[in-house]
């Protein structure tokens, strides 16, 4: 009568080897297997990646996504069961086990430092409302900048001015632009030596900007300063634009009052800048007791 060799038959200084190295290859096997088969049970969809159809081209990325996870939480899974199975099989001690749950306990706490700093972050951010979901912010010192689309304890989502998605984990935001009402007002100011002329430039200019919520928000520059300085006119016009989009007012606005300005009626500028009505009056009650100006 054949007599199987018993557990004791492969151990030696506490381990059995045999265990060990059965551990060892169940969690390779795995490893490798595993990520194979979850290709080909979704074969059908990743068929799909050279589709037209935008929804079948849709669906193939989102099965290229899940096999990806899926492979790097294999090999992260056969890891651990490595780990547990030799502790728990390969090492005949009685606290083995334990031990090795305190250390998959201990490695998984290091792990989670980084969420659980985000979490710490996101927990702040909203609490002091930082900004709310539709804000438009920029994010630094990154320079990310778009429309808030979602915000999470883990990460914030933005749409940028072109359509792209962003994410940022909250701890890597260091500081936060948020752009009041969701616009970026900008004044547009030079000096002229015939004030009607310089108001027909403004309509002119106007007339030749893009309107629409990606572009001029407003249907045209409003004249908000006319000041008489001599033989001199002060011309103030103000517009607003989506934030990422300041290049309208700054270069291109510019651009077109010089070329139209055949006359040459323009003496000095133009120039433009940022300008807010709150911020005004918040540096003009700041600013005024110490210049002794009428704010």
């Amino acid at each position: 009568m054949i007599s199987l060799p018993s557990a004791d038959t492969f151990t030696s200084s506490g381990v059995n080897w045999l265990a060990l190295v059965i551990v060892i290859v169940v969690a390779v096997l795995g490893a490798i297997l595993v990520p194979r088969l979850t290709v080909a049970l979704m074969s059908r969809r990743l068929r799909g990646r050279r589709s037209t159809d935008m929804d079948e081209h849709r669906r193939a990325k989102r099965a290229d996504t899940t096999v990806g996870v899926v492979r790097s939480l294999s090999r992260y899974a056969a890891i651990v069961a490595g780990i547990l199975g030799i502790f728990a099989f390969a090492f005949t001690g009685a606290g083995s086990t334990v031990l090795g749950v305190s250390l998959l306990i201990a490695i998984i706490g290091f792990a989670a430092q980084s969420v659980l700093r985000d979490v710490i972050a996101g927990t702040m951010v909203v609490a002091e409302r930082w900004f709310d979901v539709g804000d438009a912010i920029t994010i630094e010192p990154w320079g990310m900048s778009g429309v808030v689309e979602a915000i999470t304890l883990r990460s914030v989502k933005l749409r940028g001015l072109g359509g792209e998605t962003m994410r940022i984990h909250n701890q890597h935001m260091y500081g936060v632009r948020v752009a009041r009402n969701g616009i970026r007002p900008l004044t547009i100011e030079f000096y002229v030596t015939d004030a009607v002329k310089g108001r027909e430039l403004i309509t002119r200019v106007s007339e030749l900007l893009p309107s629409g919520p990606m572009h001029l928000l407003s249907s045209s520059l409003e004249v908000e300063e006319e000041q008489q300085l001599g033989s001199l006119t002060r011309l103030a016009a103000s517009g607003a634009v989506p934030p990422g989009r300041e290049w309208l007012l700054e270069t291109f606005a510019m651009d077109l009052l010089r070329e139209l300005d055949t006359d040459h009626v323009i003496a000095h500028g133009p120039v433009a800048y940022l300008s807010d009505t709150v911020a005004a009056q918040r540096f003009a009650r700041s600013v005024a007791p110490s210049l002794d100006i009428d704010a």
